[in-house]
């Protein structure tokens, strides 16, 4: 039950996310708005780790097969891609190095700043 709670929270901020951002026409998608209403709620207290631990452990550790569909999309669309196969390996590449690293610098950031934090309270 705990793990039907958990995951209720987690969607239901993902889909008021998803809802706001096809209402507005933002240019953001959805689950970007969630991914930053959800870290806004853990640092106001509103939505605590525990309430949602299990469920995002469960879902980092099943994190592969959520890429799946992604890969059989971009399989299935081959032929409108294979012509430019070459420079879209290299942006794909060069993209993962890209993500790579802006999250390497934000975990280092976010930590530097969660130890100013605990240093001061």
């Amino acid at each position: 039950m705990k793990l039907i709670k958990q995951f209720t929270i987690i969607f239901s901020i993902y889909s008021i996310a998803d809802i706001f951002s096809k209402t507005l026409k933002l240019p953001i998608p959805g689950n970007v708005i969630g991914m930053i209403l959800l870290f806004i709620l853990l640092m106001l207290g509103i939505v605590k780790e525990n309430h949602i631990d299990e469920a995002s452990d469960i879902l980092i550790a099943n994190m592969s097969m959520l890429f799946i569909p992604g890969t059989l999309a971009i399989m299935d669309e081959y032929k409108y891609v294979k012509d430019e196969i070459i420079p879209f390996v290299i942006i794909c590449v060069f993209m993962i190095v890209v993500i790579m690293a802006a999250t390497g610098l934000s975990a280092q950031i976010f930590e530097k700043l969660l130890s100013k934090l605990r240093k001061h309270k």
